[in-house]
């Protein structure tokens, strides 16, 4: 567990952050949004001790991170930014072994470590191993930068806009991948973006900022259907509950059984709100639901209007 305690940072008479109280809770992900210059990414800096604060403490697990070396730190938190910040004169194995590298771990595990990693950011190892960076997309980059954060099987793992300079079907893509390696990983994941979406599709908790200030944290349910302010209601904006849509799949709405010949059909794990436009762009009120190709269920329009009607 991470727990900021009156957390400060200023610069001069001017606040950064101001008096910042907030847990991140072991194995959850909680995204960290808010406007341009809220103190998001100056909060997270402070985690991992790229920024010192100018007032407060920061406990990981009961300790003060200042009573550790920042070294020492760091290589216990894994650290993914925008930029990824790949090194361009090694391959994506050694990138992604950068850090058991450093900590002097065995060389034959470590190299089992990255095929392992690789699979599960949904990179062929024997395809990517040994290709250079100026040979990846922006989003297998991206996804190399995910692999090396977990490289050395961090507890705590910070992201800074991760995803937000890719373009938007990268994103998604990789979106979904790390939801689907964070529920089998349970990391515990702090995360700073901009985007309602991005926040609402991942989060299991959502801290709101502005001005420096902590505004409302707890689930995307709370924020939406229970805004703390006038703030929170027109930051998520009138149309949350279809952006909340967004982050759940299909699935948590079908009915099961069996799919009448005609229908068009979706994946289970579509997400709800794209499933809405579907229905939408073809002029039906259901639609089939499959899973690896085999139909399952239905998902009716009147399921998703019932979960924007309990929402408002």
């Amino acid at each position: 567990m991470i727990e900021l305690q009156g957390l400060e940072k200023r610069y001069g008479e001017t606040y950064a952050v101001e008096n910042l109280d907030l847990v991140f809770p072991d194995g959850q992900l909680t995204a960290l949004l808010g406007p341009s210059g809220c103190g998001k990414t100056t909060t997270l800096r402070m985690i991992n001790r790229l920024i010192e604060p100018t007032g407060g403490r920061v406990l990981l697990q009961g300790q003060d991170t200042r009573e550790l070396r920042p070294e020492e730190l760091r290589r216990g938190i894994g650290y993914v930014i925008q930029q990824i910040g790949l090194f361009p004169h090694l391959n994506v194995a050694q990138n992604v072994a950068t850090v058991p590298d450093l900590l002097g771990r065995d060389r034959r595990d470590t190299a089992r470590r990255v095929d392992e990693l690789l699979a599960l950011v949904g990179l062929d190892p024997e395809t990517f191993r040994e290709k250079k960076p100026a040979e990846l997309s922006g989003g297998q980059a991206q996804r190399v930068g995910v692999a090396r954060a977990l490289a050395a099987d961090p507890p705590v793992l910070v992201m800074d806009e991760p995803f937000g300079a890719l373009d938007p079907l990268a994103r998604d893509a990789l979106q979904d991948a790390f939801r689907d390696i964070q529920q089998r990983l349970k990391k515990t994941v702090v995360m700073v973006t901009h985007d309602i979406d991005e926040a609402l599709r991942l989060g299991d908790r959502v801290a709101l900022m502005n001005a420096g200030r902590l505004e409302q944290v707890g689930t995307p349910d709370d924020l939406i259907h229970r805004p703390a302010s006038e703030f929170v209601r027109q930051f998520l904006g009138e149309d949350a509950t279809l952006r909340q849509l967004a982050g759940r799949p299909v699935a948590a709405f079908m009915t099961p059984g069996p799919v009448p010949s005609g229908l068009p059909t979706v994946d289970a794990a579509l997400n709800a709100r794209s499933a809405l436009s579907i229905m939408l762009r073809d002029g039906t009120d259901t639609l089939g639901v499959t899973r690896e190709g085999q139909p399952v269920g239905t998902v009716a329009w009147s399921a998703l209007r019932e979960h924007e009607s309990r929402s408002a």
